[in-house]
């Protein structure tokens, strides 16, 4: 297993990996133009992790493992956090929706806390994104976004 920064050799992979666009609190973002990390086993994709920092936040985009139990997930938000204390952040933030039992309980065990539940976001989210599915894990219908944050105290 190797971790490496998405430089634009990888970033066709990337997107390959993730798709072109993510929609959070309504803003679109390009995972083009986004830094973020790839875990590479031999030469294919196995977890990405996306960010963007702006206003002494930073906020995690996009997380995503094909491998299950092995930390991958877990050694790419510590490269985030990392570089959201090298640039000097308040927080760290992420959002997921609301059926994703699996991701709310992942970022639980790993200090995050929940801040907001913002209510029917997604719903507007597929006026941008319409191939957003109406239902998610367990058939429970996708709506709205829960935001989670990490406060980096210094």
């Amino acid at each position: 297993m190797v971790i490496k920064a998405i430089d634009e050799k990888l970033r066709a992979e990337a997107i390959k990996f993730r798709g072109s666009i993510i929609v959070s609190r309504g803003q679109v973002h390009s995972i083009n133009k986004l830094p973020g990390y790839v875990v590479l086993i031999g030469d294919e994709i196995k977890g990405m992790i996306t960010f963007h920092i702006s206003e002494g936040d930073c906020e995690i985009v996009s997380l995503d493992s094909k491998v299950g139990g092995q930390g991958i997930g877990t050694k790419l938000i510590d490269l985030v956090i990392s570089a959201a204390r090298e640039q000097n952040c308040n927080r760290v933030w992420m959002i997921t929706s609301n059926d994703n039992i699996r991701t709310i309980r992942f970022y639980q065990k790993r200090g995050f806390d929940m801040k907001a539940v913002h209510q029917n976001a997604i719903t507007e989210a597929r006026k941008i994104k319409p191939s957003i599915p109406m239902a998610g894990f367990d058939g429970i219908p996708i709506r709205h976004e829960i935001e989670f944050e990490l406060l980096l105290g210094y």
